[in-house]
C-alpha cells in the first residue's frame, strides 16, 4: 500500500521519519487543551472538502484540509523532502483571520500524494492543499460542522447530557469513535487513538409497514470524513441497495467519475441514492440499521398491535429506539461506487475489525449540508440536528412518557408513513 495513502487513511503507516516527541498520536487518553472560541470559522467547501487556513511559525500560510477521518495532522514540505515529526503551536485561520490555536500540535511533515501538487475534490475541478488537520489535534475539543453555512466552530464541549440533548430535538450518537492502530516512525511502532466516526446507515431507507424488511433499505457502515464531498461506497453495498430499490440503475450503466481524496484519486461509477438514514448504535437493542429506522417510525407514534411487524423483542409492544437522521432530496446524496478492494476501504476495515462490521464506505460532506453536526470528543458522542429541507431528526426514545416531546421535534407533517 502507498505510504502516503496510509498516512491519511490507514491504521499502519511507514514514514521513515525521525521521532521528535509524541503526544496525542501515541496516547489514546491524552487530549489537548481547548483550542478555539465561540465564533464561527469560515471555511471553503467548493471541492467538497472542508478547507481551512493553517499558520505555522517560519512557514507561509497553508491551505489545509480539515479531515476528521485522518488520525494525524500533516504538513506538506514538498516532494522529495525527507519526512519528519515535530511539535509546534499552529493557528487555524478562517478567511485569513486566526480563529483557533493548537498548542504543541503533533505535525508529521510528509508529501502526502504522488503528484507534485496535492489536490482534493472532483476530478473535473480539484483544489490544491498543503496540509491536513487531523482529529488528533482537536481531541480535547468539540467541532461543530455547520456546512450549510460554510462554517465550523471549535468549542470546549457541548453542554447537556444525552437526555437533555434529545429533549432539545438532537439526535444523539453515543460512543461513535472507533479504530486506532499503529504508526511506524523510524522503525518504532507508536499507537494512535481510535477517533474514526463510525455510523450505522440505512441506504434507501423506506419504513413502509406494508413492505417486507428486505425492501426497507440496505444496511451499511460508513465512516465520516470532512476531507471529501462525494460519499464513497463499495460495490457490494451498492448491490444491496439495488436489491432493496430495484429502480436504481445497474452499475455498468453509470458514468465513470474520479474523486481526489487527500491521499490521492479514487475512480468508480457515479450514482445517486434516493435517501440515506444515519442510525445511532444501541447496545440494549442491537437491531440492524434499517430495522431501527422502521422501529423509529412505528414506536415513536404508538405501541405495537397484533397485526404489526413489531420491531420489539420477546413479544413486547414497546421498546427503546435510538436516534435517526433521515436525509433525502434535495440533499446531495451522490456516491462514488468503487471496487470492494479499494485500498482505503480495506485499510479502514482492517483497523475497525473485529469491533465493527465491515466498513462499506466513507460518508462525505455533501450529504451533511442540511445537518448541523457536533463532533463532541469530550463527551464521547456525536450530536446532529437538521437545518434545512430534505432532513428529519428523529431523537431516540427510551420511555413512553417521552413520546409527546419527541413527536413535537418532528413537526406537524413529518415525512414518512403515518401509522
Amino acid at each position: 500500500m502507498d505510504v502516503r495513502t496510509a498516512a491519511l487513511a490507514c491504521s499502519i503507516t511507514a514514514l521513515g521519519a525521525a521521532l521528535a516527541g509524541c503526544s496525542l498520536i501515541t496516547d489514546s487518553f491524552v487530549t489537548n487543551e481547548f483550542s478555539g472560541d465561540q465564533y464561527p470559522i469560515d471555511v471553503e467547501l467548493a471541492s467538497g472538502a472542508v478547507m481551512i487556513g493553517l499558520r505555522q511559525d517560519g512557514a507561509p500560510d497553508r491551505d489545509a484540509v480539515l479531515d476528521l477521518l485522518s488520525p494525524i495532522t500533516i504538513v506538506d514540505p514538498g516532494p522529495g523532502v525527507p519526512a519528519s515529526v515535530s511539535q509546534q503551536d499552529v493557528l487555524l485561520l478562517g478567511g485569513g483571520t486566526p480563529r483557533a490555536r493548537l498548542e504543541n500540535a503533533q505535525l508529521v511533515a510528509v508529501h502526502p500524494c504522488d503528484e507534485d501538487d496535492c489536490t482534493v475534490g472532483p476530478g473535473t475541478a480539484p483544489v490544491p492543499y498543503q496540509a491536513v488537520v487531523g482529529a488528533d489535534v482537536l481531541a480535547g475539543d468539540a467541532v461543530r460542522l455547520r456546512l450549510g453555512s460554510s462554517q465550523v466552530f471549535v468549542l470546549p464541549d457541548v453542554g447537556g447530557d444525552d437526555s437533555d440533548r434529545s429533549r432539545a430535538c438532537d439526535a444523539v450518537f453515543p460512543s461513535p469513535y472507533r479504530g486506532g492502530g499503529t504508526l511506524v516512525i523510524a522503525g518504532t511502532e507508536l499507537p494512535f487513538g481510535g477517533r474514526r466516526v463510525a455510523l450505522q446507515t440505512c441506504l434507501g431507507a423506506n419504513p413502509d409497514p406494508g413492505m417486507p424488511q428486505s425492501k426497507r433499505g440496505a444496511d451499511a457502515l460508513l465512516v465520516a470524513s470532512t476531507g471529501i464531498g462525494t460519499t464513497i461506497l463499495g460495490e457490494t453495498a451498492y448491490a444491496r441497495y439495488r436489491l432493496a430499490n430495484p429502480a436504481a440503475p445497474a452499475l455498468d450503466t453509470l458514468p465513470d467519475a474520479t474523486v481526489h481524496l487527500p491521499s490521492g484519486p479514487v475512480s468508480g461509477k457515479l450514482a445517486t441514492l434516493t435517501s440515506l438514514a444515519l442510525v445511532a448504535t444501541s447496545s440494549s437493542t442491537p437491531r440492524a440499521p434499517c430495522r431501527q429506522v422502521y422501529g423509529s417510525h412505528l414506536i415513536l407514534r404508538r405501541d405495537c398491535v397484533a397485526t404489526d411487524d413489531c420491531p420489539c423483542e420477546k413479544g413486547a409492544t414497546f421498546c427503546s429506539i435510538p436516534a435517526v437522521v433521515e436525509l433525502s432530496a434535495p440533499t446531495a446524496l451522490d456516491v462514488l461506487v468503487v471496487v470492494d478492494g479499494d485500498p482505503t476501504l480495506q485499510a479502514l476495515r482492517t483497523e475497525l475489525r473485529p469491533d465493527q462490521p465491515e466498513v462499506d464506505g466513507i460518508l462525505g460532506t455533501n450529504a451533511l449540508r442540511t445537518v448541523e453536526v457536533d463532533i463532541d470528543y469530550p463527551h464521547n458522542r456525536v450530536l446532529a440536528r437538521c437545518t434545512g429541507d430534505g432532513c428529519i431528526t428523529r431523537p431516540g426514545l427510551n420511555a413512553r412518557s417521552d413520546r409527546t416531546q419527541i413527536q413535537g421535534c418532528l413537526g406537524p407533517n413529518p415525512v414518512g408513513p403515518i401509522f
